[in-house]
Parts: structure tokens; C-alpha cells; sequence
């Protein structure tokens, strides 16, 4: 009993002389010491800062890549997820004001708006261009990937901006931006471009993105950007601010060879099913990620040269083999650029069949606004225009820099 008593005395001893050692280091020593009485309350204070600056930032991150692509209101919509007693901290009101100043100020273009356009892209510009029936066409028609991204890029610095083809009567777009369409004829992949540096088909990725698988000559299968949709979502994505609101371009389809590369045409083919959910999963994710379609024609014929009989026809064999894989549209790409008279029995019918949109072909921008329709031209950048027309397209790309050096001469 005694030395329990010892033992407890002796603790308190402890303790006490211990108490007395760091009181007097912290009247002697000052702040370091007398911090160890305070630190818990600093350190929650500390702790609460970091959880707010957390929340705020990664918000903040997150609101400033919706507003670089110009989805103002969605971003303000963000900042509201910041809880309220963060929201008058200096940086949410100087987003939200900064926010705000991009959706007010957007401005009408009055100009008619530029439409540019390409077929499928030459990835291998040593087959394209390998002296065959087939490689005076491509050299006319057909643009490079190079050459495509130089468009891109040139684009870009100049100020140009996607939108929807649905704003081209009254466009709004951020102060000293110019507006422009884009569209891309034939994405079928068709039989007589095997071979010859072309991409085979639209495919998803792990990742759920649209990419192209392109054979190689050894038959090497290999995934990746080898035509205008994947490489225009992965400048989209590297400069947001080059689309309004996510919009890419119009996708002009045929049909009497299928669909972004499957033979959805082929009613006996015995992978029939399996290609049109694959077309369909592709129509799909490129819808989600901005992209549109339009009709060219089922067969690619000369539109004003069809009776009103075969007009119909080609229109319902398009609605019914391709329109059910990708979906409505009220855009007409005219094959050839080649449209029917306004007004007439052809347009009329077309309009019937809900179409508003028709697109031929010129060189200058042209709009023309009228009650039921609205009329654009487009413009083909391709080795036909790099070559001759490079006084009419010098607003938008100097076409020396453009031109691929792997292409020859136009014969």
C-alpha cells in the first residue's frame, strides 16, 4: 500500500514539473512553444481552409472548361454546386462575373456565314497517289490528313469558331470570331478506296470514343484519328474554345454502299444485324460528342436530274437504311452540289419530307434566308482548291502552307 502511494506521488510530482518546464519555455521561448497550447484550434482552422479551397478549385476547374467551350450558363449552373457558405469567396464571384461577361457578349455575325467541306481523308499519300485509275481523282477531290490539320490549325489562330448549321441565319458568336460550318461527304468508306490509304471504318474505342480502324498493307489492323471526325474531336478537345458549344460538323451520308463503313446495305449479308448496331452505337456517341448528319442522296445521283418519282425513291431507301441507323435530319447535301430549282415539285417534296436545310456547292459564302428553306453554299478544300483558287479561300488558309508536299501536279 505504501509504495502504490510512493508511486502515485511521485507521477504527479511528474507531471507537475513537467507543467512548470513548458510554462516556462513558453513565457521564456515565445510563439513556437506557446503553440503547442493553440495548435488545435489552428490546425482546424487550417484543415477547414485546405477543405475549402479543395471544393472551390476543383469546381472551379471544372465550371472553366464548360465556359471555354462557351456553355456559360452551364457553367454559372456549377458554381451552385460550391456550398453556400464558399460562395463569396473572391474567386467564385470573379467566375461567376467573368462567366456572365462571355454569355452577354455574344454578338450577331452579320456576314453569310462560311461552309467548308471534304470527303474522306488520305492517310497514305504513297497509295493514294500511286499513278492507278483511281489517283488523278483522289488528287482532285480529296485533302491529306496533313493538309486537314494545317486547316484546322490556320483556322484556329485566325479567329474562326464551329457552330450549328441551325444558327446560320442569325448567328451569334463571341465578339471578333468569325462563324463557320463544316461538313464531310460519303463517310461509307467505300469499295473502291481498299487499298489506297484510306481509313476502313468508324469504330468505338476502349474509352467509348470514335476513332478509325485503317488496315495496313500488311493487313496490321490499327485504331486511331485517320479522318476528319476523330481528328477535329481531338482539336476540339485541345482547343475548346474553337467550337460554340461543342458543335463539330455534318456528317453527309449516302447508303448504297452502307454506313460509316458497315455494309448496312447488303440485306444478305450474314453479319447484317451485328453491322447496323455497330453503325448505330457510332451514330450514336458522334451525335453526343456534336456531331450531325444529313442526307446526300441514297445513290449519289444528280438530284435535278431525278423525276419526282426516283426523287422520292432514293429519299425513302435513304430514310429507311440509313435514316434508322443515324436518325432524323432537316439537312439536304446535295450530291455534286447540284440543286433543284426553288421553287419546284422537287423542293417541295423535300420539304414535305422535313427538310429546311440545302446546301450546293460555290466557293464564296452564300446564305439565302427564305420562308420554308434556307440555302448555303460550300466550299471544297481540297487538291482541286489548294491548287487554283487560292485568292478566294486566303481569308481562311494560305494554301501554299497547306498543300501537301507529297502530292503531285493536277493533270
Amino acid at each position: 500500500m505504501r509504495r502504490v502511494w510512493i508511486f502515485r506521488s511521485l507521477a504527479v510530482l511528474w507531471v507537475a514539473v513537467s507543467l512548470v518546464w513548458i510554462l516556462s519555455l513558453a513565457f521564456r521561448d515565445g510563439a513556437e512553444t506557446r503553440a503547442v497550447f493553440a495548435e488545435t484550434p489552428f490546425l482546424f482552422a487550417e484543415r477547414q481552409q485546405i477543405i475549402q479551397d479543395r471544393v472551390i478549385e476543383r469546381t472551379l476547374e471544372k465550371a472553366e472548361g464548360l465556359a471555354e467551350g462557351f456553355f456559360c450558363q452551364e457553367a454559372l449552373k456549377t458554381l451552385e454546386e460550391i456550398p453556400e457558405m464558399y460562395r463569396e469567396d473572391g474567386r467564385v464571384a470573379a467566375a461567376r462575373e467573368r462567366f456572365e461577361k462571355i454569355r452577354d457578349g455574344m454578338v450577331l455575325y452579320e456576314e453569310p456565314v462560311r461552309h467548308i467541306f471534304f470527303h474522306s481523308l488520305i492517310v497514305d499519300t504513297d497509295l493514294a497517289f500511286d499513278g492507278d485509275y483511281m489517283a488523278n481523282g483522289y488528287n482532285y477531290w480529296m485533302t491529306t490528313v496533313l493538309e486537314f490539320e494545317r486547316i484546322l490549325e490556320q483556322m484556329y489562330e485566325k479567329g474562326f469558331i464551329l457552330i450549328d448549321i441551325h444558327d446560320i441565319e442569325h448567328p451569334l458568336v463571341p465578339e471578333g470570331r468569325i462563324p463557320f460550318v463544316l461538313s464531310i461527304d460519303d463517310v461509307n468508306y467505300y469499295e473502291y478506296m481498299k487499298g489506297d490509304g484510306f481509313a476502313d471504318r468508324l469504330v468505338l474505342d476502349e474509352n467509348g470514343d470514335v476513332k478509325n480502324l485503317y488496315l495496313e498493307a500488311d493487313g496490321t489492323e490499327k485504331i486511331g484519328n485517320y479522318d476528319v471526325m476523330p481528328i477535329l474531336d481531338e482539336f476540339v478537345k485541345e482547343h475548346p474554345d474553337f467550337s460554340l458549344r461543342g458543335v463539330k460538323g455534318v456528317i453527309a451520308e449516302t447508303g448504297y454502299e452502307g454506313t460509316l463503313g458497315y455494309r448496312t446495305n447488303d440485306l444478305e449479308s450474314p453479319t447484317l444485324e451485328a453491322d447496323r448496331e455497330s453503325a448505330r452505337k457510332v451514330a450514336e456517341r458522334l451525335k453526343e460528342t456534336g456531331w450531325q448528319f444529313a442526307v446526300h442522296g441514297y445513290g449519289h445521283r444528280h438530284t435535278p436530274k431525278l423525276t419526282l418519282g426516283e426523287l422520292q425513291a432514293d429519299t425513302r431507301q435513304w430514310k429507311e437504311e440509313v435514316g434508322s441507323l443515324v436518325g432524323e435530319t432537316d439537312v439536304y447535301i446535295y450530291p455534286y452540289g447540284e440543286e433543284v430549282e426553288y421553287p419546284s415539285p422537287h423542293l417541295a417534296y423535300l420539304q414535305e419530307e422535313g427538310f429546311r436545310y440545302y446546301c450546293g456547292v460555290w466557293t464564296k459564302p452564300f446564305v439565302q434566308v427564305e420562308e420554308g428553306y434556307i440555302r448555303q453554299t460550300r466550299c471544297n478544300l481540297d487538291g482541286y482548291t489548294l491548287a487554283t483558287k487560292d485568292e478566294v479561300v486566303a481569308d481562311m488558309i494560305d494554301t501554299a502552307y497547306t498543300r501537301d508536299p507529297a502530292r503531285p501536279p493536277l493533270e
